[in-house]
């Protein structure tokens, strides 16, 4: 993808992404549905897109972003969060996010 979108498009579009791409957000982590995020295929960055590090890519540091979530786990996230409830609204699947994030595991909804 290598472009900008707000974090809702990623997660009401992720099964359609590809899983072994890569979600950077906002370094200040006061996300939200309408954070610009960036979704980046590290494995086919070459040198020149890379920071000196050799792990960073440039755009996400020149935008001050910084790596949340690979889109497989994403998947997942969203794929739960949709068996829990099957109508899940997009505030839903923020906060599986979230959870997720913070958590390293699945939100259960009550």
């Amino acid at each position: 993808m290598d472009s900008f979108t707000e974090l809702k498009n990623i997660l009401i579009n992720a099964k359609e992404l590809p899983w072994n791409e890569y979600l950077f957000l906002p370094i200040d982590k006061n996300w939200s549905l309408d954070s610009v995020c960036s979704v980046i295929n590290w494995d086919q960055l070459d040198e020149n897109e890379l920071e000196d590090d050799g792990d960073t890519p440039k755009i996400a540091k020149e935008n001050k972003l910084i790596y949340a979530l690979d889109i497989a786990t994403i998947q997942e996230i969203v794929d739960n969060a949709q068996q829990q409830r099957p109508q899940c609204w997009e505030s839903d699947l923020f906060e599986a996010f979230l959870y997720y994030y913070y958590n390293d595991a699945f939100i259960t909804f009550k």
